[in-house]
């Protein structure tokens, strides 16, 4: 018995997050100031950017869930927003259901052991 599969609203919420995201790429291109990104910029200029799930990172390979963008400027962003892109298409067709599964199962228990801790049933 595996992970139970995805649904359409996950798949969803994952797309409608991805778009923010792309527009904080072109907010902060554009020289604004921007809150809650998930990309970083490293000391060589490199850019990379953490695929999650609420705070659960979406792994697309057992310990990959950081992109990073080939080339330099803005041919960097230019690539790192397709690779968002791509990954929006995967979500849509079913492509990330597993790994998406398994970051609903830990966001869960996460809830789960706050609320035991806390006294909650």
């Amino acid at each position: 018995m595996g992970l139970p599969r995805s649904s359409p609203q996950s798949r969803g919420l994952t797309t409608t997050l991805t778009d923010q995201q792309i527009t904080k790429i072109s907010l902060f291109r554009e020289g604004k100031r921007i809150s809650r990104e998930q990309f970083w910029v490293d000391g060589a200029g490199a850019i990379y950017f953490q695929l999650r799930y609420g705070k659960q990172p979406l792994e697309l390979e057992k310990g990959k869930s950081t992109l990073k963008a080939v080339g330099t400027g803005n041919a960097a962003w230019d690539d790192l927003v397709e690779q968002l892109e791509q990954i929006k298409t995967l979500a849509v067709a079913g492509g990330l259901d597993d790994a998406l599964s398994s970051c609903a199962s830990a966001v869960k228990a996460n809830f789960r052991a706050r609320d035991k801790k806390a006294g909650k049933n």
